[in-house]
C-alpha cells in the first residue's frame, strides 16, 4: 500500500531506456564492422562515441540516485541496472575496438553470427527495459523475454566455442586465433552481461509482483 502513494520518478526509467539505446545502437554498428564495414576505424570510433554517451547517461544517474530520496526502484536495483546495461557497452567497445587494433586478415563465418546474436539480445533489453516502468501490467511479458535472453546467451556460447574450436583446427597463422580468440570473447561477454540485466530485471518483477 505504501508503494501505490510513492511518487514514481521517470527520469530514471528514461535513462534507462537512453542506455538501452545506445547499447543496440553500438551493436548495429559492431555488426556492421565484422560484416565488412568500409571504414573499420571510423565505425569503432562511432561504437566509441556510443560508449561514452552511455557512461555520462550513466553518472548522471548515479548522481540524480544520490540526490533522490524516495525511487521507484530499490536503490540498489537502479545502481545494478545502470552498471550492467553500461557493461554491455563497454564489452561491444571493447570488440569493436580490438578489430580496429588487430585488424585481422579475414572474418570467421561465425562471428557474423556471434554479431547478430548480440544485436538480437540488447534488442530484447531494450524491450524488457522499456516495459520496467509498467511492470505490474507488463510482468508476463518481461518475464517471457527473460527466457528469451537466456536462449540467446546460451547460442552465443555455443557460437563462441564452435568458432574457436574451428579456429584451432584450422587457422595456420596463430596470431589471427589469439586476435579472434579475444574479439569473440568480448561479443559473447556482452551477451553474457545482457543476461545479467534480464535477470536484474525478472527479479525487480518478481519482488513487485
Amino acid at each position: 500500500m505504501f508503494r501505490s502513494i510513492i511518487p514514481k520518478d521517470d527520469r530514471f526509467f528514461d535513462k534507462f531506456d537512453h542506455i538501452a539505446d545506445l547499447t543496440v545502437q553500438a551493436a548495429e554498428v559492431l555488426k556492421a564492422i565484422i560484416g565488412g564495414g568500409d571504414d573499420v576505424e571510423r565505425l569503432a570510433r562511432k561504437v566509441k562515441t556510443l560508449e561514452h554517451e552511455a557512461d555520462e547517461a550513466v553518472h548522471a544517474t548515479m548522481e540524480h540516485l544520490h540526490r533522490t530520496f524516495v525511487t521507484p526502484l530499490d536503490r540498489s536495483d537502479i545502481h545494478r541496472l545502470a552498471m550492467q546495461l553500461d557493461n554491455i557497452l563497454d564489452l561491444t567497445d571493447a570488440a569493436a575496438s580490438r578489430i580496429a587494433l588487430y585488424q585481422p586478415k579475414g572474418v570467421p563465418e561465425e562471428a557474423p553470427k556471434l554479431a547478430l546474436v548480440l544485436l538480437d539480445s540488447a534488442g530484447v533489453v531494450r524491450e524488457m527495459v522499456r516495459l520496467v516502468r509498467r511492470m505490474k501490467e507488463q510482468a508476463d511479458r518481461i518475464l517471457e523475454l527473460s527466457v528469451e535472453v537466456n536462449r540467446l546467451e546460451n547460442e552465443a556460447d555455443q557460437i563462441r566455442r564452435s568458432a574457436m574450436a574451428r579456429l584451432f583446427r584450422e587457422e595456420g597463422d596463430v596470431f589471427e586465433v589469439i586476435k579472434w580468440k579475444e574479439i569473440l570473447e568480448y561479443i559473447e561477454g556482452a551477451t553474457d552481461r545482457c543476461e545479467d540485466v534480464s535477470d536484474i530485471l525478472q527479479g525487480i518483477v518478481i519482488e513487485n509482483s
